[in-house]
């Protein structure tokens, strides 16, 4: 796993530098941010969504081998929340380490992303930014960050990105003919639920990797159970397609079905 052995804050783009642009969630959308996505090889675009709960260090480092295995050769743009977390001088990693690992692997996809400010950014160390006060660190391999702030004084909560990044996807389908838009969700909490059903709302194909945990696992017991109160909430003939955890053939097989991967 020499990915996850780098000094966690060093810069990994191609160009050893992020781009970071912030701006206010009910401005425009800024060209400068989106302009990026026109740097992938595919017109396709996929968000990577969840998070970490409840799993050990060898359960992250099974989930960045799923990943990198599922998605070889992809080539469009990987999207994703854009924060870092370290432990012990190395990387922890997160669902937000996926498109900049799965983007150093395979040439032509580019990895972007998005997260509200929710508090005070701030520098420390030798100038190093964080975007709170906790010391949570912006992703240094993805090769532009958008941070959405609600307005100068504000803090927003972990969902205030949410409405840009979907706009963002649907600017790429609308202005750039992306051909395909989708996302991906492992574990995760309240905000990957909201992700979830607003994907999976809009027709997009929602791949959801079942015994990932949380409430990716707590939407797939849902659909099993064809529970009316989450089918309700879905179109008809909506794209929730469910792919195995311990099998990343079964999301790349998804993936490849519906015009991500195998062009």
């Amino acid at each position: 796993m020499s990915a996850l052995t780098t000094t966690p804050f060093a810069v990994q783009t191609p160009d050893n530098t992020v781009k970071v642009i912030v701006m206010n969630k009910s401005d425009d959308l800024p060209t400068a941010f989106a302009l990026h996505a026109a740097n992938a090889k595919r017109k396709v675009a996929l968000r990577i969504s969840g998070g970490c709960g409840n799993m050990t260090d060898a359960d992250k480092e099974d989930m960045v081998a799923y990943f990198l295995e599922a998605f070889r050769g992809y080539e469009g743009v990987l999207f994703s929340g854009a924060t870092r977390q370290a432990k012990d001088g190395k990387i922890d990693p997160m669902v937000t380490d996926i498109p900049g690992l799965i983007a150093q692997a395979n040439p032509g996809c580019i990895a972007l992303g998005t997260v509200p400010r929710t508090g005070l950014m701030q520098l420390v160390e030798e100038s190093r930014l964080v975007l709170d006060p906790d010391g949570t660190a912006p992703s240094p391999n993805q090769s532009a960050i958008l941070i959405v702030q609600d307005g100068p004084d504000k803090p927003s909560e972990w969902d205030g990105d949410l409405n840009v990044y979907f706009q963002l996807m649907e600017n790429w389908r609308d202005a750039a003919n992306f051909t395909s838009l989708g996302l991906t969700s492992w574990n995760g909490g309240g905000v990957t639920l909201k992700e979830i059903m607003t994907s999976a709302s809009k027709g997009w194909p929602t791949f959801l990797i079942g015994g990932s945990g949380r409430k990716t696992d707590e939407v797939i017991a849902k659909l099993e159970a064809s529970d009316e109160e989450l089918l309700a909430q879905l179109p008809e003939g909506h794209k929730i397609i469910i792919a195995e955890k311990d099998d990343p053939q079964t999301l790349r097989d998804a993936l490849i079905k519906h015009g991500f991967l195998g062009f």
